[in-house]
């Protein structure tokens, strides 16, 4: 049986990527895989690689022979830096691992674990879409917000909105658990499902106190 691992990201905190895992499971199941592991990230897919925990950790795994495919529902859940995403690809190639696009139905590996050359292509252009779709969201995002200024809208917080320690605190007290057992704050993150920046006005609020 062949040694998968499912590879699913998200953008924000409040986004739920178990229809991605479901749908891949589903997948590797009628094909016979095996899942070695499942990596779920949220974070934007604009960050570095060096910057998610999630391409470090499949990285890892790749190099260290247990794997041979890398299940994704689409090119743009390993980023939308065209060019962190093929340093990803090509990466996962040295080591002979394919992966596996699956709303296109596109492997960048042969059965024979030879390059292919039509997938290259399809999945160079398929990331250069992922990060086009995400300037244009962008763009879209700041036009609206400048708009919004001009007609005179306040944006941000309303005044007086913002948290006090104790609210705070109380909100997040599983990761006020976490913090009490000295972990760093990534770890922290990890654990509780949250942002690092988060567990950082999470940590201030207890310093505070």
């Amino acid at each position: 049986m062949t040694p998968i691992v499912i590879f699913v990201r998200v953008s924000k905190q409040s986004q739920d990527y178990e229809r991605q895992i479901a749908d891949i499971n589903a997948y590797a199941t009628k094909q016979g895989y095996t899942v070695v592991s499942t990596i779920a990230e949220k974070i934007s897919g604009a960050k570095r690689n060096q910057d998610r925990q999630g391409i470090t950790e499949l990285l890892t795994l790749a190099a260290s022979g247990r794997i041979k495919k890398v299940l994704v529902s689409e090119v743009s859940r390993l980023g939308r830096r065209t060019s962190d995403v093929l340093r990803v690809i090509e990466e996962l190639t040295e080591q002979g691992v394919s992966v596996y696009a699956q709303n296109y139905n596109l492997e960048t590996l042969t059965p024979e674990g030879k390059r292919n050359p039509v997938a290259s292509l399809l999945f160079t252009l398929l990331a250069e879409f992922a990060r086009l779709e995400r300037e244009t969201l962008v763009e879209r995002i700041n036009s609206g917000l400048e708009q919004a200024k001009r007609r005179g809208v306040t944006l941000g917080r309303p005044v007086g909105s913002k948290k006090d320690n104790a609210t705070r605190l109380e909100e997040y007290s599983p990761v006020v658990r976490i913090l009490r057992q000295e972990l760093s704050l990534r770890q922290t993150a990890k654990l509780a499902d949250v942002s690092v920046n988060t567990v950082r006005k999470v940590k201030k609020a207890l310093e505070d106190k």
